[in-house]
């Protein structure tokens, strides 16, 4: 399960840091962090933050609780945070909801704009890097593959739509299950990328 720390990683085996980002960090941030945290091993570490102070202190909402819960994720012990600049450089992967969340980084924290994308957009970057690497599989320990695959993809981000998550904030379970759907076919190519030589 991913730690709550007010701030950077405090696990002494993480090597690669990714921040979630969506507005409230209740709904699809929380998915999200869970999600690549359950599908990677203890040198990924995982953590999430709001674009705003609306849910400071919350738990996830309870549809994205359970849609983590059906499908095996942990949900335990989250509570929602605004985003800092001491979470912003100390994450090497800036996964946001949407391109408005992108925007956001991009006006505040202009230096990590090459770090970070949409999140569908960077699971799409991940998995046509797997195909690629099919016939010359990437070496190197997993901070080295990690920051290469960032690296690609602030290249060959112009290739890719910049798909933005719904917000699901006030509507039913169905609309959960589709964004939990749609974190789940992104996050799963990063994952793979990023532990393919484990």
């Amino acid at each position: 399960m991913s730690p709550s720390p007010a701030a950077a990683p405090t696990g002494v085996n993480a090597v690669f840091c990714v921040l979630h980002v969506c507005t409230g960090n209740i709904c699809r941030s929380p998915m999200s962090e869970r999600i690549l945290d359950g599908l990677t091993g203890d040198e990924v570490y995982n953590h999430g933050v709001g674009t705003s102070d609306f849910h400071q202190g919350e738990s996830m909402h309870a549809n994205s609780r359970l849609e983590l819960i059906d499908r095996g994720f942990e949900p335990d012990g989250h509570r929602a945070r605004r985003i800092e600049r001491e979470h912003v450089e100390s994450s090497d992967l800036i996964l946001v909801a949407t391109a408005g969340h992108l925007e956001y980084i991009a006006e505040r924290f202009p230096e990590a704009l090459d770090r970070t994308f949409p999140v569908r957009q960077f699971g799409r970057i991940a998995a046509d890097a797997l195909q690629r690497r099919t016939a010359d599989p990437a070496g190197g320990d997993l901070q080295t593959r990690a920051k290469a695959l960032v690296a690609e993809a602030a290249q060959r981000r112009g290739e890719y739509p910049e798909e933005d998550l719904a917000d699901p904030w006030g509507l039913g379970r169905a609309s959960y299950t589709d964004i939990a759907d749609q974190l789940t076919a992104a996050l799963e190519p990063v994952a793979e990328a990023l532990e393919e030589s484990r």
